[in-house]
């Protein structure tokens, strides 16, 4: 019996032994799994690694070590620096398993369609970017054989010391484990750096874009960054005007595509053609038309109802009256080459990207060559107005690195702050040396148009003159003021006739607009300006009056040489200053 007890007893010890040695066992793997950071359950640990963001410390250095040093020194990389600041240095595109996250997919998505909308890839170096990519799937997988729960956790990553000198976790390692320790740090290093590399090249591609497609989406660029805004929503968002935008980039694929199959037909003879007439000009013509799609008929050589239909479409097209005359100008478009019509797409697409209108919901837009103006409130035209814009003739001067006609309309961005009804017109020394051989050969030529001399002089030494509010006044009963360097301001005309010319550049730089008072009375509404109850007073007498606005009203002066139409079609509008030509020479 006491063998028996002595037994027990020893079978007892040894049991509570081998326990308690199995449950410090459990205890340290538990303690080392949560110092590499996996939980007990590593395939669980790795699925939720795929889709968590990176967020080890050790970003900071690699990320720091990646980044181009002139980035530091560039003014335009602050978004990102501000961005990264913002995600206390972790990568934006990368996850905890060292995979492009989904927004970095859509957004190489997005990247592999920059032509199409008439966007450089080159500076946005895509082949390095997807080199990169490629280079980082390799390392993740070479990795993955060293370490195959592998993730950014820190403990993962053994500093070089430690390694250097062998260290061990509780005990001695062998050569082998050092060894092996040793390349399991060099794997992590090489996919830290190039993962650091590809999310640098993946960002400053995506605030390249967003400044590309829309350079007011500074903020925004931040928050997708931080994780803020889905990307998906931020691409689309980056769109001006969807509908018309999409429209664009369909038909600038479309002229691409007309330009590279070649066969152009041109028109050669330069006799006028009309309904009724037939031969081989009109059957040319019938050719010519079919290939942009305006007739799908046959063949006849017939100038018939369809033929006649199908001019007055494209010279609809082309902002001709569409008299189905095929005279001078529609002959012209006719003639002008796909791959122009392309160029002028694209144009519109970059300039509809930049356009200064995308920052106001209420404002006035001027499209030069469009020869209009629309007044736009809640970001939809409110109505819509004939202009004159400054001659695309006469003396060339320089301006701005480029040399331009010297009366054509500038762009501009400004704001109309006043509105004056009954405006004096002060002569600028140019146009009175314009007005010298009328004045020369009329001694009663000022008090005949209601000019007045001032004391003063102007910049050549004559007397400042102005003319009187009044009908004959060049500005009309209506000014809109807005500050530009330029001296250009918007006004009312006393020949109104000129309005009914189809291509109406006859000014000397400022811009003539159609019904005034209108568009007067509307911003003075929008303004809730009480002058708005005067302006019928303002207009019975000939006193000026200056009425300054509660609330500026911005208005961007444009040069759009294309446009889409109600159908959702391309309007080519044309490029009366040849500053398209001027930029492609």
């Amino acid at each position: 019996m006491r063998t028996t007890s002595k037994t027990r007893l020893w079978i007892i010890g040894l049991l509570l032994f081998l326990i308690t040695g199995l449950y410090f066992q459990l205890a340290a793997r538990e303690a080392n799994a949560q110092r590499e950071g996996h939980s007990s359950q590593p395939q669980q640990a790795v699925a939720q690694g795929e889709r968590a963001r990176a967020a080890s410390p050790l970003w900071r250095s690699f990320l720091w070590e990646s980044m181009p040093p002139e980035w530091l020194r560039d003014s335009k990389q602050n978004i990102l620096l501000e961005a990264y600041q913002k995600s206390e240095w972790h990568p934006f595109f990368i996850t905890a398993r060292f995979d492009v996250s989904q927004a970095g997919q859509a957004l190489l998505q997005r990247l592999d369609h920059l032509e199409s909308e008439a966007i450089d890839p080159r500076p946005f170096q895509l082949e390095a970017l997807r080199a990169g990519v490629q280079n980082l799937h390799r390392q993740k997988a070479a990795l993955k054989a060293a370490d195959p729960n592998y993730s950014d956790a820190p403990a993962e990553f053994q500093d070089s010391a430690s390694l250097e000198a062998g260290s061990t976790r509780g005990k001695a390692q062998s050569a082998g484990d050092a060894a092996a320790s040793k390349d399991k740090e060099q794997r992590y290093r090489e996919v830290f750096r190039t993962a650091s590399e590809v999310d640098l090249k993946l960002a400053n591609a995506l605030v390249r874009y967003a400044q590309e497609m829309n350079p007011f989406s500074g903020e925004e660029q931040v928050k997708v960054l931080a994780g803020e805004i889905p990307m998906q929503e931020f691409l689309s968002s980056l769109e001006p005007r969807p509908a018309q935008y999409k429209a664009l980039v369909k038909a600038l694929h479309r002229y691409r595509q007309l330009a590279a199959q070649g066969g152009q037909m041109l028109l050669r003879d330069s006799a006028t053609m009309r309904p009724g007439e037939s031969g081989e000009s009109v059957r040319n013509l019938q050719k010519r038309l079919q290939q942009e799609d305006f007739y799908s008929g046959k063949l006849t050589g017939t100038f018939d109802a369809a033929t006649r239909e199908a001019v007055m479409h494209f010279q609809s097209a082309h902002t001709i009256p569409p008299d189905a005359t095929v005279g001078q100008k529609t002959r012209e478009w006719l003639n002008t080459s796909f791959r122009d019509k392309a160029d002028m797409i694209a144009e519109g697409l970059r300039l509809m990207r930049q356009s200064q209108t995308r920052r106001f919901d209420r404002y006035v837009r001027i499209n030069i060559p469009q020869f209009a103006l629309e007044y736009y409130k809640d970001g939809k035209v409110k109505e819509t107005h004939r202009v004159i814009v400054g001659k695309a003739g006469g003396k060339k001067v320089k301006a701005r690195g480029r040399m331009i006609g010297e009366n054509q309309t500038p762009p501009i961005t400004s704001a109309i702050e006043q509105i004056v009804f009954n405006p004096r017109w002060y002569v600028s020394p140019r146009i009175r040396k314009e007005l010298a051989s009328e004045i020369a050969a009329d001694p009663g030529y000022f008090a005949k148009h209601g000019y007045v001399q001032m004391a003063s002089l102007d910049a050549t030494g004559q007397p400042r003159i102005f003319q009187m509010p009044g009908p004959k006044n060049a500005l009309g009963r209506i000014k809109f003021e807005f500050p530009n360097v330029h001296a250009v301001f918007l006004h009312d005309t006393p020949n109104k006739g000129l309005f009914q010319r189809t291509r109406r550049d006859f000014s000397h730089g400022c811009v003539r607009v159609d019904k005034a008072s209108e568009l007067a009375l509307s911003i003075l509404k929008d303004d809730k300006n009480p002058a708005a109850e005067k302006a019928e007073t303002y207009l019975s007498t000939t006193r000026p009056s200056h009425v300054r606005l509660s609330q500026p009203v911005p208005i961007v002066i444009e040069y759009v040489p294309v446009t889409i139409g109600e159908a959702g079609h391309p309007v080519f509008i044309g490029d009366p200053y040849g500053l398209l030509k001027d930029e492609q020479g």
